[in-house]
């Protein structure tokens, strides 16, 4: 008999080596290609040209205005307090017959530095560039436009079944991984998925490495191969299988970053299948 959450002798020495390589894979490659910073500004300027000054107003807040000729420039800014505390530092020598003392003490200073976004928009209120640091500002794309950038994570919760226990019953998973373009990513995801037969509780845990794709700004689609752990109802006869994960969330609530979704995640391997339906909160 296989107790909760307990794959057979031997299993582990083999699941965690490879979630740890899995995790490490996915950090060096989102810190070589993750789209971010410089990368993702570019995107985020560009998505704003042909807009409306009242679109991006209303998007960004109320910006500083100049009339230049032939339109007018959009100034935001953000201003940063830095501080550097005051310190001491000193230095003694003693030698034969001789003895040095210094004592130096170097005072404190508070200053701030600006940094600016500035769009420029023609006669007719249209923009024709944006410049600057504009995700470093907080400030994103319009609404409707599909991108996002850095890093990844998401958790839901919900019902699940197995193919051998069909009832529902609570399920949980998560994903964590950085942004490889504008709408595409690479995640590593788990999923603990429960279900209740005649027999009794099945369980089936899921370990993949998978890409994750935006169709559409409230849409995204993942698939990759799958390391699975299945035990059948009564959790017995726990097993190690290859096997493919797959996954789709529509988000019911969407912020700049923050997205309340409905999520669908399957697992399918030899002799196994397993899936849940849940509500997931994400960062993306």
């Amino acid at each position: 008999m296989a107790h909760l959450g307990s794959p057979p002798r031997g299993t582990l020495s083999v699941v965690k080596p490879t979630i740890q390589s899995v995790v490490a894979g996915i950090a060096l490659t989102c810190l070589a290609g993750c789209y971010s910073g410089t990368r993702a500004t570019r995107g985020v300027n560009a998505s704003w040209h042909g807009r409306s000054r009242a679109a991006i107003e209303a998007r960004w807040g109320k910006a500083t205005v100049a009339e230049v000729p032939g339109g007018a420039t959009l100034t935001w800014t953000r201003v940063s307090h830095h501080v550097e505390l005051p310190s001491v530092s000193g230095d003694l020598r003693i030698g034969a017959g001789s003895f040095d003392a210094r004592l130096a003490a170097t005072p404190g200073r508070v200053w701030n530095t600006a940094t600016d976004v500035v769009a420029t928009v023609d006669a007719a209120g249209r923009i024709v560039e944006v410049a600057g640091p504009s995700v470093w500002l907080g400030k994103g794309p319009p609404r409707d436009v599909n991108l996002r950038w850095g890093a990844l994570f998401g958790v839901h919760a919900g019902m699940g079944a197995l193919e051998d226990a069909s009832r529902p019953w609570p399920s949980l998973g998560l994903y964590i991984g950085g942004m490889l373009g504008p709408r595409l990513g690479l995640v590593g995801n788990y999923a603990f998925v429960n279900g209740r037969g005649t027999d009794g509780n099945a369980m089936g845990h899921a370990w993949s490495v998978a890409v994750q794709y935006w169709p559409q700004p409230r849409l995204w689609l993942r698939a990759g191969p799958a390391m699975v752990v299945a035990l059948d109802p009564g959790l017995v006869d726990a097993q190690l299988l290859p096997g493919v994960a797959t996954g789709a969330s529509l988000a019911l609530v969407r912020g700049r970053v923050f997205v309340l979704d409905l999520r669908l995640d399957t697992i399918v391997a030899p002799g196994s299948a397993f899936g849940s339906l849940g509500v997931g909160v994400n960062v993306n």
